[in-house]
């Protein structure tokens, strides 16, 4: 049976191109192509049919996708990150590119993010560089080879999954469900992690459009420190020292006793 719109799956997927693999969600292919990227957490994404988080070719073949079934597909440009626009390449001077990037390398092929937009340094020649604004797989054919491992149905679950899509969290977290009320005891990475003060706002919009619940509560937990106990410090009471009085034992007067002679 085909996936429709709406339907929230997960799924596991290896892309590549001319051969060289750009991005996965499996460990392992990414140890044997040397493409390891540190502190990241492999596992399956959460992706919403038809929502238009993939690229559209992409997008358009998952509609037709079977759960556990690999599929391969090639995408063109077009229905890939689109064709390379030369309107998007820009030239500068190298003082002004240290102005604006002070934290770069310089080497051809870095990535940078200059005002907020992502680029890559196309090209260094004397006095001035070449930024390319371009997505960095723009022009280019990709092919993806990947899995649906579920769809995801029970609302509980339904909801875990959004909030992992919107604000991905290593740590496991409980929801509960109760009169249309859904309680999220939030991960203890939120606490100090201040992109979630603008993630939360994606997550109570993504539940509210695919759930029916009709509030959401976020709990969060800190453990009291424990009154620490009192000792109880006796006073020693000095007991009242006994005063001993001495009596007076007064001598016996010498009586002299006079002969008359």
């Amino acid at each position: 049976m085909p996936l429709k719109d709406g339907d929230i799956v997960t799924l596991d997927y290896e892309g590549r191109t001319e051969g060289i693999l750009f991005d996965t969600t499996l460990e392992k292919v990414a140890k044997k192509e040397d493409a390891l990227v540190e502190n990241r957490k492999y596992a399956p994404i959460t992706v919403i049919v038809g929502e238009g988080r993939l690229v559209p070719g992409f997008e358009n073949d998952l509609k037709k996708a079977k759960v556990g079934k690999v599929t391969e597909i090639k995408i063109a440009p077009e229905e890939a990150y689109g064709a390379r626009d030369t309107k998007l390449i820009e030239t500068m001077s190298v003082s002004k590119f240290r102005r604006v990037c002070p934290d770069a390398k310089g080497f051809v092929g870095e990535e940078l993010n200059i005002e907020g937009r992502p680029a890559i340094l196309a090209n260094v020649y004397g006095s001035r560089v070449r930024i390319d604004f371009n997505p960095g797989l723009a022009g280019k054919e990709l092919v993806f080879k990947y899995t649906v491992k579920s769809i995801v149905k029970k609302p509980v679950d339904v909801i875990r999954a959004l909030f992992s899509m919107e604000y991905p969290a290593d740590d496991v977290f409980d929801v509960a469900i109760e009169k249309s009320v859904a309680r999220i005891k939030l991960p203890e990475r939120t606490k100090f992690d201040v992109n979630w003060f603008q993630a939360k706002y994606r997550v109570v919009a993504a539940i509210r459009k695919n759930t029916d619940v009709t509030d959401i509560e976020f709990l969060e937990h800190y453990e009291g420190t424990k009154p620490e106990e009192k000792t109880e410090t006796k006073k020693k009471t000095s007991k009242p020292k006994k005063t001993e009085t001495k009596k007076k034992t007064s001598k016996p007067k010498k009586t002299e006793t006079k002969t008359k002679k």
